[in-house]
């Protein structure tokens, strides 16, 4: 198997260790994710598992906090942060993702400080507040993908990449979640979560109301444009630094596939609203094959 070609470019190669990292690898290429599963393959093959378990983390998180009785979710999330914790203490632990993941942070010497400002902004979700101002979501989204993102920088930075990339791949990861948002923008809406800023939508004179009815106005559209030019405007800066440090064009492919995803999000209109937005497969592909290619023969 493919996978298993990475785990002997990783070096890992305790029979128990290689199947949870092979658990992680599954469980991040079944997930309905482009965003965290495409990037993947376009990384160096040694590099492969140990992100493959930095996004399965964050999905395990993920799916205490976003999925079951909302009454409980928070509880579910304290319980699994409080294991997470202790796995990276030990260095062990039975379940499969947090024992790869503990592997993964010892290896790579990484702060336990990812893990836990990703479940702090994951407990603000559990009992959800609306954004008043760009930078209290700019702050959440950093944090909600600051693991994965973190991960890179630190790993990059580990082997050597001269300057601090981990700023740079942090807005990069944080411009990701707004584009994240904008194509979910309708599941949301209808889990009463509206996560863009009361800020922004009162630039434009549209009401939260509105949105929630899928009510599509011309403030609407100009209030999307208005968050998709954020993501244009930062986008290529951070892409063309990130290219001028880093061995691996990650980042060029990341940048290439938002910019997909904000097209096909300006192009929906009322659709939006009514419908999350994935651009076509045969596009997306298109963005990631060269890179992929690149990284042969694994």
């Amino acid at each position: 198997m493919l996978v298993r070609r990475w785990l002997d470019a990783a070096g890992v190669v305790d029979p128990v260790l290689r199947e949870c990292y092979l658990f992680c690898v599954r469980d991040v290429a079944r997930r309905d994710d482009g965003f965290a599963k495409f990037p993947l393959r376009a990384l160096p093959a040694a590099f492969r598992p140990y992100i493959a378990a930095a996004i399965a983390l964050g999905y395990a998180a993920d799916d205490r906090a976003d999925t079951g009785s909302v009454e409980g979710r928070r509880q579910r999330l304290d319980q699994w942060a409080d294991a997470a914790a202790t796995a990276l203490v030990d260095e062990h632990s039975t379940d499969p993702v947090l024992h790869a993941a503990a592997n993964t942070w010892r290896v790579w010497d990484l702060p336990s400080s990812i893990v836990e400002e990703m479940v702090g902004a994951m407990r603000r979700d559990t009992a959800f507040v609306e954004f008043t101002t760009y930078e209290e979501l700019r702050v959440w989204s950093t944090a909600m993908t600051g693991g994965l993102f973190t991960v890179l920088a630190l790993i990059a930075q580990r082997l050597g990449v001269s300057g601090n990339v981990v700023p740079v791949f942090r807005e990069l990861g944080q411009l990701a979640q707004l584009v994240d948002l904008l194509c979910d923008l309708s599941d949301d809406l209808r889990t009463d979560r509206l996560y863009l800023p009361l800020e922004d939508l009162a630039r434009f004179g549209v009401q939260a109301e509105e949105l929630r009815a899928a009510h599509w106005t011309s403030g609407t559209a100009g209030l999307l444009a208005f968050e998709a030019d954020r993501v244009r405007r930062r986008m290529p800066v951070l892409v063309a630094e990130l290219e001028q440090l880093l061995p691996w064009p990650v980042a060029g492919a990341i940048g290439e596939y938002c910019e997909l995803h904000v097209r096909e999000v300006l192009a929906s209109g009322p659709a939006l609203l009514h419908r999350p937005i994935r651009p076509n497969p045969a596009e997306a592909l298109a963005v990631w094959l060269p890179y992929w290619r690149s990284a042969i023969p694994c």
